[in-house]
């Protein structure tokens, strides 16, 4: 059966979390509220992770047990149901490139690739011989973040799902004249940057620099959205890639009706 997370499930979905071969660790038990698993008796065989951005839906992690694949399409199924009930009709997702099983899934279900995703981690040593353009580094008010999606190309809803984030750290560069020229959210939990956006290559130092002193690791893990330049940028200063991956999104299927 397919149900939402409780929190007895935690310690089988931080086991099914560890399949993934990620560095951070898995969400925290507050976040169980946004999961569905797969559940037979008391063992459970898989989770997807669902977030809404505005009006669109974002498939975080999927996972499920070898032994029970078939369990993939159900959960994606029910999530697309679940994203439906709410107004949702359009959903992202990223996927490994070389996961083939997943990618014949979520092109089934009507999902079409977008544009590469690359996760990188970072050594703050090497951050002096980063490029630091002339910006203005602030904090984000709630009231900017529309401006700052639509100026960015990110997803409607992003930067609040950013902000609820226990102990995140919200930082954007603007032009003298007040254009939105990057954005950045500081995960403690990874701790990185799942989103980190410059509207220019030359802009990465300055964005890192408002971020270094909010975190005491040695590294900076990174994800960058379709911008290879800055991908190139920062692994010939040191980064190092850690997954390469595809980013896919579509409308729902119609059949996601339970």
């Amino acid at each position: 059966m397919i149900r939402t997370a409780q929190l007895a499930d935690y310690e089988a979905f931080t086991v099914l979390h560890a399949e993934l071969g990620l560095a951070e660790p898995p969400p925290s038990r507050d976040r169980l509220t946004s999961t569905l698993v797969a559940a037979h008796d008391d063992r459970v065989d898989g989770y997807v992770h669902v977030h809404t951005f505005g009006t669109v839906g974002y498939i975080r992690q999927l996972v499920v047990r070898e032994s029970v694949r078939g369990h993939g399409t159900e959960l994606m199924l029910h999530a697309a149901a679940a994203l439906r009930l709410a107004g949702i009709r359009e959903w992202h997702l990223n996927v490994k490139q070389d996961n083939a099983p997943a990618i014949a899934l979520y092109e089934q279900l009507g999902l079409r690739a977008e544009h590469q995703s690359t996760a990188l981690r970072f050594p703050w040593a090497r951050i002096g011989e980063l490029p630091c353009e002339d910006a203005i580094a602030l904090p984000v008010a709630a009231e900017e973040d529309d401006e700052l999606e639509r100026g960015l190309g990110m997803l409607g809803g992003q930067i609040a799902m950013a902000r609820r984030r226990p102990g995140a750290v919200l930082r954007q560069l603007r032009t003298a004249d007040c254009v939105p020229i990057g954005f950045a959210a500081l995960d403690p939990e990874v701790p990185g940057a799942r989103t980190f956006r410059v509207a220019r290559p030359e802009l990465v130092g300055t964005l890192l620099w408002a971020l270094r002193h909010h975190t005491q690791k040695e590294d900076f893990a990174l994800v960058i959205d379709d911008h290879p330049a800055v991908v190139d940028l920062l692994v010939t200063h040191g980064a190092i890639v850690k997954l390469q991956l595809v980013h896919y999104a579509g409308q729902l299927p119609e059949l996601a009706v339970l």
